[in-house]
C-alpha cells in the first residue's frame, strides 16, 4: 500500500548522499607501500574475475596479477594477457611480494598508476570498523573503551567518505585515514563492533568530527588548534584527568643538529645559517607549541609552525621521536633536546583516557559525552535532533533553533499566508493541524528522511519535512514549496481509497501552480503509477510529474475544473 506522500523536485546541489548502515566503502589496499605485483589464491571453491563490470566472468584457483607500463599482465588458469582493469570476487589469500598476506572476500578492483598495483576492496561498514578497530584500537583491554573506540571510527567513516574521491576511493589503509588490521580481529572486538551496531555520533544532525590520538599528556585541545577551519563545538579544550591518572606519557627526543637540518630542508622548510638556538616563541591555549624560532646572530629569527616541524622531524627521524606538540626545547652545541609527554595531535578521544574511564567503572557512553561534549548517540541524524516545538493557529513546528524568536519562528507566518490563500482558491479547508519540521543542515534533513538534495520537502501523513530555511529561501522557492505541501495535505484529504497516485500527484501539481506553463510530456497511465511507486531516478521521476500533471490539464480542458476535482473524492470514471 502506497502511504500518502509527496516531494517537490528542484535543482539544488546534491551534495554527499545519506549515509546508511548498509553503506558499503572503497578502501585501497596496500596504500602506503604499493605492491607491483600480487598472487590471489582460492581459498574455497574458485576466485571469479573479469575485465570489466559487464563482462562475462571467469573462474580460477589462483591468479597472478602484475603491473606493467601497458596495463596489467594478468596469469590464471586459462588467460594470459593485457588488462586495463580487473574485477575479483570470491574467498581467496593476497600473496604480495613485499607486504603482509591477507585472506579477505570483498570483491576487488585491480588497475594500474604509475607503474604500482591499484588494488580496491569493496568493504561493508560494519568490516570496516572491525578492521580499523583492530588497527587503532591500540593496547586496550576493556570492552567499553573498544566500543568508544568502535562509534569514534563508524562515525569518522561517515563524516569523512569519500576522503579520497578524485582518486577514486574512500579512504586508504593507513593512518592517513584509519589504521586497517584485517588480520587482527578478536573476538572483543567484534563484539564491540556488534554491541553498537551502527551507531554514530550526530552534531546538528550530520555526523561528528569524531578524532581521536593516543595520549593527550593531561590537557585536550581543540579542534581549531589542529584545523583551524574547523568549526567542531564539542571538540574543546579541556584538563584530561583520566589520562593524568593513567599516564601521560612522558618522552624525550635528542635530535643532531645536522640531521635536523637535513630533514628540514628534505621538507623545503628555511632556518637561518648558523643559527644558535631554537625556542618556542607561542603555545595554543592547551599549552602546545604553535611557534617556534631559529634565532641568528647575525640574522633575523626565522620562524617555523611547531606542526611543521614535528612533521618534518616524523618523516626524517621516525613518529616516535617528537611524538607531539606538548614539550619544551633545549639547544646545545651539537644537538637539540626535546622534553614532552603525550602522543598525537591531543583533538578529542584521547585513548588513555578512554582506557582509564572503562577501568573506572564507566560505559561507552560516558567515555564519548566526556570526550565529545554535546554530541547526541543515535543510529539517525533524527534520533539525534533536539526538537522545539511552537505552535500557531493551523500549525506545530518543530525546530532545533532554541528561542521563540530565532529564524524558524517566522516560518509559522508565511505559512499560514500561504495556507489562507490556498484555501481560498480552492475553496478547501484542512480539518486538522499539520507539524512542519525545519533540518538544521542539508546533511540532518538528507540523512533523517532519507531524501536526496534535490527534493526541497518531503511529506508524510501531516508531516512536512523542510530543508533548511536559508537554502529554499535562496532558491527563492520557499513560499512555492509550502504552497505545494500544503496542496498535497488538501488533496489526500479528500481522496478515495482507490484514486490513483498519479491523478493525486497531477492534481497536486496543477492545483499549486495553476498557471505554470509546462511542455506536454505524454506517459502511459501504469507507466506513471509504476514510476511514482518505485522511482528509477530522478531523470525519471521528474518526467513523470511532468506526465501526470500533462494528463490532469488535458482532462480539465475536456471535462471542467469542478468535475475533475469531484473525481477526486468519487474516483477516475472508467472512460478516465
Amino acid at each position: 500500500m502506497i502511504l500518502p506522500r509527496s516531494c517537490l523536485l528542484i535543482l539544488l546541489l546534491a551534495g554527499q548522499p545519506a549515509f546508511s548502515q548498509t553503506t558499503v566503502l572503497t578502501v585501497r589496499l596496500y596504500s602506503l607501500h604499493p605492491e607491483r605485483h600480487v598472487k590471489v589464491e582460492a581459498t574455497k571453491g574458485q576466485i571469479t574475475w573479469r575485465t570489466c563490470e559487464k563482462c562475462r566472468a571467469s573462474a580460477s584457483t589462483a591468479l597472478s596479477i602484475e603491473a606493467t607500463a601497458q596495463g596489467l599482465k594478468v596469469a590464471g588458469n586459462s588467460n594470459t594477457g593485457i588488462e586495463q582493469r580487473l574485477f575479483l570476487e570470491g574467498s581467496y589469500r593476497l600473496q604480495p611480494e613485499q607486504g603482509l598476506k591477507l585472506a579477505l572476500s570483498f570483491p576487488l578492483q585491480f588497475r594500474v598508476d604509475h607503474g604500482l598495483l591499484v588494488i580496491l576492496a569493496t568493504v561493508p561498514l560494519e568490516d570496516y570498523v572491525a578492521a580499523a578497530l583492530a588497527g587503532e584500537s591500540g593496547n586496550f583491554t576493556s570492552g567499553e573503551s573498544l566500543k568508544a573506540m568502535a562509534v569514534a571510527i563508524r562515525t569518522y567513516a561517515a563524516r569523512f567518505k569519500p576522503r579520497h574521491q578524485p582518486e577514486g576511493f574512500d579512504f586508504c589503509d593507513n593512518t592517513h585515514c584509519q589504521t586497517l588490521n584485517f588480520k587482527g580481529i578478536s573476538s572483543q572486538v567484534r563484539s564491540a563492533v556488534e554491541a553498537t551496531h551502527g551507531q554514530l555520533l550526530w552534531s546538528r544532525g550530520t555526523p561528528a568530527a569524531t578524532f581521536y590520538h593516543q595520549n593527550c599528556g593531561g590537557t585536550l585541545a581543540s579542534g581549531g588548534e589542529a584545523w583551524p577551519d574547523l568549526d567542531a563545538p564539542y571538540l574543546r579544550q579541556h584538563d584530561d584527568p583520566y589520562c593524568r591518572r593513567a599516564s601521560q606519557l612522558p618522552w624525550k627526543a635528542q635530535l643532531g643538529r645536522p640531521e635536523l637540518e637535513k630533514a628540514l630542508r628534505e621538507q623545503q622548510l628555511a632556518m637561518p645559517e648558523a643559527w644558535s638556538k631554537l625556542e618556542i616563541t607561542a603555545r595554543t591555549p592547551s599549552g602546545r607549541v604553535r611557534k617556534l624560532a631559529f634565532r641568528s646572530p647575525s640574522r633575523p629569527p626565522q620562524l617555523i609552525s611547531g606542526s611543521s616541524l614535528r612533521f618534518a622531524i616524523g618523516r626524517h627521524f621516525g613518529w616516535n621521536q617528537v611524538r607531539s606538540d606538548l614539550y619544551e626545547v633545549q639547544t646545545t652545541q651539537d644537538s637539540v633536546i626535546f622534553t614532552g609527554r603525550g602522543a598525537g595531535h591531543g583533538v578529542g578521544l584521547c585513548q588513555a583516557g578512554a582506557e582509564q574511564m572503562a577501568k573506572e567503572g564507566l560505559r561507552y557512553r560516558q567515555i564519548l559525552e566526556f570526550y565529545y561534549p554535546g554530541t547526541s548517540l543515535a543510529l539517525t541524524a533524527h534520533g539525534a535532533l533536539q526538537w522545539e516545538k511552537r505552535q500557531s493557529a493551523h500549525f506545530e513546528l518543530l525546530t532545533t533553533e532554541p528561542g521563540l524568536n530565532g529564524p524558524d519562528a517566522q516560518l509559522l507566518t508565511v505559512a499560514e499566508n500561504v495556507l489562507t490563500a490556498l484555501e481560498t482558491d480552492l475553496e478547501w479547508r484542512l480539518n486538522f493541524k499539520p507539524q512542519i519540521k525545519i533540518y538544521p543542515t542539508l546533511d540532518a534533513y538528507r540523512n533523517s528522511t532519507g531524501q536526496p538534495g534535490w527534493i526541497a520537502a518531503y511529506t508524510r501523513g501531516s508531516v512536512i519535512s523542510l530543508q533548511p530555511l536559508a537554502i529554499l529561501r535562496d532558491k527563492s522557492i520557499l513560499e512555492s514549496t509550502l504552497r505545494h505541501e500544503f496542496t498535497h495535505l488538501l488533496v489526500e484529504a479528500r481522496a478515495h481509497p482507490r484514486t490513483p497516485l498519479w491523478f493525486r500527484e497531477g492534481l497536486v501539481l496543477y492545483l499549486a501552480e495553476p498557471k505554470q506553463n509546462v511542455a506536454p510530456v505524454t506517459m502511459a497511465e501504469k507507466a506513471m503509477e509504476a514510476s511514482l511507486q518505485h522511482p528509477a531516478d530522478r531523470q525519471t521521476l521528474e518526467k513523470t510529474y511532468a506526465a501526470a500533471r500533462t494528463k490532469v490539464v488535458q482532462m480539465i480542458q475536456k471535462n471542467g475544473r469542478d468535475t475533475v476535482l469531484g473525481w477526486l473524492s468519487s474516483g477516475l470514471p472508467p472512460q478516465e
